[in-house]
């Protein structure tokens, strides 16, 4: 009789390294799990931490605090961006926000004013051709002017820098690896904009507009390989919004605005309760930035720092 081989059955421990790693390193959902796992855990912790200094804030200091906020939530996703860089043996750079490159400021103020203040300017003097919305008188004089600038100024900044590297820092990078780039990225605009929908004076315009500029900015991302773009038209889009042009911002109205304006007509056409976002000219408007940006970029040259699957 002839004598079979014997068969060998998988050992349990390669089975589990099947399970959690890949032929590189930890598989990109668990170490998913392992960022969003301490991205809540410190938010939680320092959210504890801060609710009684702010809650004996003065009112007239909610913009500090608002600022806190932004700068603290900022702190969180780059402490745990670096941990999990240390975790991946990886530079941070290629989470989206390298520092090391000269042009990153540069990059940051194109994107404040060219991609984010100017189109909102755009956006604005068209509704103001078409007689259904009014710049309105100076809101603010003399010193006040500077102050609130500053104080809006640096919370956009510090608002563009969180959300942006938020969903499309780390997030973005690894989900990307396992999904694909645009996969990822609609996964994670979806999100954005799901996070909108607690904001009141939202329409539906509106938080299908915050989808749209998440999806800029995913474009800006993979045609030029950093955010430093996207953070810069986020901010100055903001700022633009909430103290130039005195605007709601997502369904919200801050104090402290330059000019005092006012909408007629209807609301899917001026925005309405949402501000400039919730008018169907902004979506036209996104789409057309996120053209001109991929036709401007698709001839660059300068490698992506984000991990894709062709």
């Amino acid at each position: 009789m002839e004598m079979q081989p014997p068969t060998t059955n998988p050992q349990p421990d390669d089975s589990l390294r099947f399970i959690f790693f890949n032929e590189r390193e930890v598989r990109p959902g668990w170490r998913l799990l392992i960022f969003l796992a301490l991205f809540v855990g410190l938010s939680f912790t320092l959210a504890a931490l801060l609710r009684p200094l702010a809650g004996r804030l003065p009112q007239g200091l909610a913009a500090s605090a608002l600022i806190l906020n932004e700068a603290m939530g900022f702190l969180s996703i780059v402490f745990v961006s670096w941990i999990m860089s240390r975790i991946e043996r990886r530079n941070m750079g290629e989470y989206g926000l390298p520092l090391q490159q000269s042009r990153a400021l540069s990059r940051f103020i194109r994107g404040y004013i060219f991609w984010g203040f100017l189109p909102l300017t755009v956006l604005l003097v068209v509704l103001r051709g078409l007689h259904k919305f009014y710049f309105g008188n100076l809101a603010l004089h003399n010193g006040e002017i500077f102050y609130w600038a500053a104080m809006w100024g640096l919370l956009f900044i510090l608002v563009g820098l969180t959300e942006e590297y938020t969903l499309r820092g780390y997030l973005l990078s690894t989900l990307a690896e396992g999904i694909g780039f645009w996969p990822a990225a609609i996964v994670l605009a979806a999100l954005f904009a799901l996070g909108h929908t607690f904001n009141p004076g939202e329409s539906r315009i509106g938080i299908l507009m915050t989808a749209f500029f998440a999806m800029f900015a995913s474009v800006i991302l993979r045609y030029t390989g950093n955010l430093w773009l996207a953070v810069g038209a986020h901010a100055g889009w903001d700022w633009g919004q909430s103290y130039f042009y005195g605007v709601n911002d997502s369904g919200l109205q801050l104090p402290g605005h330059l000019l005092s304006p006012h909408i007629e007509g209807p609301t899917w056409l001026n925005g309405g309760s949402t501000g400039p976002e919730g008018s169907i000219l902004c979506l036209v408007l996104m789409v057309a930035m996120s053209a001109l940006l991929g036709w401007l970029y698709k001839r660059s040259k300068e490698p992506a720092l984000v991990f894709t699957n062709p």
